[in-house]
């Protein structure tokens, strides 16, 4: 086998466009204003990287966990461990590299930091164990990884997080989760490898949908006010993005994941591009001008 075609498997194996979810990690600096301190840039850095390679161990425990049932899926039978690109041997070594690496360059910024990835390390093999068959803490298991990512960023900086950021992020991430949850009962066939769906209904999602996307948008209203920096002008593109997202996951978006939505869908892209570059020169831009 060529080796760049080995590293190749070993990259997809990883999902690497995961990543993108651990952006979450620099919303502390961006909102306590502390973004363009380079020593915090780089500590922030840091974790983001510490937590893509922690995310990515996770993601090698869970295919291995699920290896016989992602060979009877039409899709995930080509992930590398359940198409036998990687023995599973190799697949544990690459996952104890990477949660080893992970946590170690947390450790090494902070070791607040480092407790934090423990917790999501110990919820996410519980998940993967057992919570994952378990309606409604399943969700609460997929929110609290966002919740946590946010909450290292906040281990480097001065204030902390603020109870309207906690409170924003906790909903936000509860509307993307049973979003997800929406989206793949909408595909979802008898039989297939999903187990949880069987115990949820298309009504309940609905609802829990609806009333996490108002809490979102009323929480993050409230923190933009709170900001007096004109932030509450960003709302409005907020709710667009909610909305969007919501048009998809009820169009029966596949699986309806965060990432594949934002990356699949180039006017949810833009909009969150745009949403974000707004919000740093609201921040900022005082400071700058």
């Amino acid at each position: 086998m060529k080796k760049g075609f080995l590293v190749g498997i070993y990259l997809k194996q990883m999902r690497i466009k995961s990543w993108l979810k651990n952006l979450f990690v620099f919303c502390a600096i961006i909102f306590s204003l502390e973004l363009f301190e380079w020593d915090k840039l780089l500590q922030a850095t840091l974790l983001a990287l510490a937590f893509c390679l922690t995310s990515s161990g996770i993601y090698v425990l869970n295919d291995i966990n699920d290896v016989k049932s992602d060979r009877n899926h039409a899709v995930k039978k080509n992930r590398p461990i359940a198409a036998g690109l990687i023995s599973i041997p190799s697949a544990w070594i690459l996952l104890i590299c990477l949660l080893i690496a992970g946590s170690g360059l947390a450790l090494f910024v902070n070791r607040a930091s480092f407790l934090l990835i423990l917790l999501y390390i110990i919820i996410n093999v519980l998940y993967t164990k057992w919570l994952k068959n378990k309606v409604v803490i399943d969700c609460f298991c997929i929110a609290a990884g966002f919740v946590i990512r946010v909450m290292v960023g906040g281990t480097i900086v001065s204030s902390g997080i603020s109870d309207w950021m906690f409170l924003t992020v906790v909903s936000l991430s509860l509307f993307m989760a049973f979003g997800k949850r929406r989206g793949e009962l909408s595909n979802y066939k008898a039989g297939e490898t999903r187990e949880v769906l069987e115990g949820y209904e298309a009504n309940f999602l609905n609802g829990s949908i609806f009333l996490c996307a108002g809490l979102t948008m009323a929480f993050y209203s409230l923190w933009s006010i709170s900001q007096k920096s004109n932030l509450v002008y960003t709302v409005p593109i907020v709710l667009f993005i909610i909305m969007r997202y919501l048009l998809q996951v009820f169009k029966g978006h596949a699986e309806a994941d965060p990432t594949d939505l934002l990356l699949s869908d180039k006017i949810l892209l833009l909009a969150g591009g745009f949403c974000v570059l707004i919000v740093i020169a609201l921040l900022y831009g005082p400071q700058i001008f």
